[in-house]
C-alpha cells in the first residue's frame, strides 16, 4: 500500500505527458497562422495585380493587354492562387477588377475531391492618360 501513495507523487515523466497533450494545439495553431500568412499575401499579390491592370488600362486603353498584365502578376504566386478574371468597365474612368481564387493550404484534395478555395476581388480605380 506505501508503494502505491509513493508512485501516485512521483512525478516523473508528467512534462512529457504535458507536453504530449499540447502539441496537437500548437501544430492547429501553426497551421492557421500559416494559411493566414498565405491569405494576406495573396491578398496584396491580388491587389497589386488590380493596380498594375489600372496603369496598363490608363496607358493603352486595352482591356485584354491590362487582363493579361494582371494574370502575370497573379500566376507568379505558385499554386495557392488561380487568376479568374479581370474585367475593365467604362471609358475614360474605368474600373479595373481582378477575381482570383485563394486555395486552403492544408485541407487535403482527397477528402473534399478538389482543392478548397474561396474567391477574393479587388478593384482599382482611375483615368485614362490621354
Amino acid at each position: 500500500m506505501m508503494n502505491v501513495k509513493q508512485n501516485m507523487k512521483n512525478e516523473e515523466g508528467s512534462a512529457t505527458i504535458e507536453f504530449l497533450g499540447i502539441l496537437p494545439f500548437a501544430l492547429l495553431l501553426i497551421v492557421i497562422m500559416w494559411q493566414l500568412i498565405v491569405t494576406v499575401h495573396a491578398v496584396v499579390l491580388v491587389q497589386s495585380a488590380a493596380n498594375e491592370a489600372g496603369k496598363v488600362y490608363s496607358l493603352t486603353e486595352d482591356a485584354s493587354e491590362a487582363a493579361h498584365a494582371a494574370k502575370e502578376i497573379v500566376g507568379a504566386s505558385g499554386n495557392y492562387l488561380t487568376f479568374q478574371s479581370a474585367p475593365i468597365q467604362g471609358g475614360k474612368n474605368y474600373t479595373a477588377t481582378v477575381h482570383a481564387n485563394i486555395t486552403f493550404v492544408f485541407l487535403p484534395e482527397k477528402i473534399f475531391g478538389r482543392s478548397p478555395s474561396y474567391s477574393f476581388s479587388s478593384t482599382a480605380k482611375g483615368r485614362v492618360i490621354e
